[in-house]
């Protein structure tokens, strides 16, 4: 492989007919001083050409979309409900495709005025469903509402050794781009499983997986993926079979439950899993009011989750 450097480049972006320059990190050839493609420094100078497009004509960042669900307490296919659009555009304004201008006007109007979600919600009052129009309605009048959990008709999408093998094989692609990157230990794993778990039933009312989680003395323990990995501590290197791989494509096809993934090793990736496990032990977390060794109630995850506190 033929050696390569890194550094500041002054590239010009044309998008929607408007042209760009970004002076951003880019790879270089050592011998020839040529550009070379790497895939990661390139999307991210797209990116700031696109962030100065969205600048330049308002548009909204797919951040902004994704902060203003979390601050509703909204998932993607709530807010598609609310909207009447599809899951999938939703989904993609999250992922940096540009709102179309009708679409971005009525995204600005609701994330600027609340009294705009209270006119959503009471015009479509008796077409939305009764979870979503409750979470508004919580949202509107700062009272969350408790979570009652119950087994739906509709099993989780996964289990979560699936969830819990996306999060392998992200580590592996991660440490692929990045020497430095430790590898994903099961104490790290169990923790941000956790996390997900309760950032989703907080969101949807429904559970993320059906795997009973744990009160341990090192915090929740996700009970089928300890069982699985007992004894280990890395859980990445040299480990990883072709389920693992399966599992990675299907639960990356999925575009809710992956942006959930991804919000959770966004927010706590950097951590340790020490650290991790510190947060839940906080006075008054799920794990340090249940019984140790026992089952932690889910609706006690969800009402805590529901209020913002993560823990």
């Amino acid at each position: 492989m033929a050696a390569t450097y890194i550094k500041n480049h002054t590239n010009t972006f044309t998008i929607r007919g408007h042209d760009y320059q970004v002076n951003a990190p880019a790879r270089f050839d050592t011998q020839t001083n040529h550009l070379v493609a790497d895939a990661e420094l390139d999307d991210a100078a797209i990116e700031l050409a696109n962030q100065q497009y969205r600048s330049e004509f308002h548009f909204i960042s797919p951040n902004d979309l994704k902060d203003f669900r979390t601050k509703v307490g909204l998932t993607q296919r709530d807010l598609a409900e609310l909207l009447d659009w599809s899951p999938n555009t939703v989904a993609l304004y999250e992922t940096g495709a540009f709102p179309t201008r009708a679409n971005n006007k009525v995204l600005k109007a609701l994330m600027a005025d609340d009294h705009v979600l209270t006119v959503f919600a009471n015009e479509d009052g008796e077409t939305l469903s009764v979870g979503l129009h409750q979470k508004i309605c919580a949202y509107l009048t700062g009272s969350p509402i408790p979570i009652e959990y119950s087994p739906t008709p509709q099993p989780p999408k996964f289990t979560a050794l699936q969830l819990a093998n996306w999060y392998r094989v992200q580590n592996y692609f991660d440490a692929q781009r990045d020497p430095n990157v430790e590898e994903l230990s099961q104490m790290k794993v169990l923790k941000l499983l956790y996390f997900a778990f309760g950032r989703h039933l907080a969101l949807s009312h429904s559970p993320l997986f059906n795997s009973p989680i744990i009160a341990m003395p090192y915090g929740p323990v996700v009970l089928e993926v300890h069982q699985k990995f007992n004894g280990q501590r890395g859980i990445v290197d040299n480990q990883l079979d072709d389920n693992a791989f399966t599992d990675y494509s299907l639960v990356q096809a999925d575009p809710e439950i992956a942006q959930l993934l991804i919000s959770i090793q966004n927010d706590y990736g950097n951590q340790t899993a020490a650290s991790l496990s510190r947060i839940t032990h906080q006075k008054g977390s799920p794990w340090s009011v249940t019984s140790a060794e026992k089952p932690i109630a889910p609706d006690l995850i969800g009402t805590t989750f529901s209020q913002h506190k993560e823990c």
